[in-house]
């Protein structure tokens, strides 16, 4: 990436929806048991002349209860707010709808058929339900994910949609590893949290941003130096992970890599709508 001469490029995002009340160590491993955080599913752009690049295209409440609850319509409707629902060991409620996915495209002056790429960071339920929804985007994910994704193991089934949702996923292109997506936008694979997970490196006014291929918070690149002192190393890997050696080496990676890291998770980016401001 050449700083001077790529463009520099200004990254919009919105929140779809939240989910309330989460369990922190889920995130960053062997740390802050027992802290609840607040978990937004956000929705990243970047408006690059001609191209027009999503990155990640969130999950709304109705989504979540339809496709990874399974329920029906129906029992939809039936549903009383605050039910909870047990997923990876953790029980918790529902998630709350925030900025539609419409709505969110149209406050940057978008429509979903004038997005060309659809960046799918990792195949988490969480980061693909409107994946559909841009008819005209090439969707590109790493070939190791969608492999995995098609039948995963079954400690992380429950980070995974059905197989069916995934087998109809439209103008879906399969990469490999790091490659430049556009001038001033490179792509990290940064396995770890799965075994695909892809990241970006961002030219921006100021500096290189990070738009992180796997779920993450500012506490796993930032954590206090009170914290790092005592535990030996300087960042929090992903707890939720295939690996927790190469979860450890891609944040480290991305670190390194970038002036500052937006991480997906991340609830203080849910006061702000664009970096840089």
């Amino acid at each position: 990436m050449n700083r001077r001469e790529d463009p520099k490029y200004v990254i919009k995002y919105f929140t779809n929806a939240v989910g309330p009340k989460r369990e922190k160590s889920r995130f960053t491993y062997l740390n802050y048991y027992g802290q609840k955080v607040d978990i937004p599913y956000i929705v990243f752009g970047i408006d690059a002349g001609k191209e027009k690049v999503l990155v990640d295209c969130g999950c709304n409440l109705y989504q979540y209860n339809r496709y990874i609850k399974g329920y029906t319509d129906e029992q939809i409707q039936a549903a009383k707010s605050g039910d909870l629902f047990t997923a990876g060991g953790e029980s918790f409620a529902d998630i709350e709808d925030v900025t539609s996915f419409e709505d969110g495209l149209a406050e940057w002056g978008w429509k979903p058929e004038d997005v060309t790429i659809l960046f799918i960071t990792h195949l988490h339920w969480d980061h693909i339900m409107n994946i559909n929804a841009c008819p005209n985007a090439r969707v590109l994910i790493q070939r190791d994910e969608w492999k995995f994704a098609l039948e995963p193991h079954p400690i992380q089934k429950f980070a995974y949609a059905d197989r069916w949702f995934y087998e109809q996923m439209k103008n879906v292109e399969l990469v490999e590893g790091d490659y430049t997506l556009l001038p001033g936008i490179e792509v990290v694979k940064t396995p770890g949290h799965t075994p695909g997970g892809q990241s970006l490196l961002i030219n921006t006014a100021k500096g290189i941003a990070c738009l992180t291929g796997y779920c993450a918070i500012n506490d796993n690149f930032y954590p206090p130096k009170s914290l790092t002192d005592k535990i030996g190393y300087p960042i929090l890997a992903a707890t939720v992970h295939v690996n927790s050696i190469d979860a450890y080496y891609s944040t480290l990676r991305l670190l390194q890599a970038s002036d500052i890291v937006l991480p997906s998770h991340e609830v203080t980016l849910m006061a702000s709508k664009q970096f840089p401001a």
